[in-house]
């Protein structure tokens, strides 16, 4: 497993406390955070490390809850 890969894990348990935070729903929470993580492992070069590795994790986890919540 890369480098990035294990910081993107490493940060998952955080992800989750968000997610159901907002989404009220472990189901909801775990396809959330797990579409998060393919999304960032799918493209890892997108992480331009203008910011920390968590605040953009977070960024992408708003844009999958709030498609959550569309449907």
């Amino acid at each position: 497993m890369s480098e990035f890969a294990t910081a993107v894990q490493t940060l998952r348990p955080q992800l989750m406390r968000f997610a159901r935070a907002q989404l009220r729903n472990d189901a909801w929470a775990e396809d959330a955070v797990s579409e998060t993580v393919l999304a960032a492992l799918a493209t890892p070069q997108a992480f331009a490390g203008q910011s920390q590795l968590k605040t953009w994790l977070v960024g992408i986890l708003k844009h999958k809850i709030i498609d959550a919540l569309r449907h």
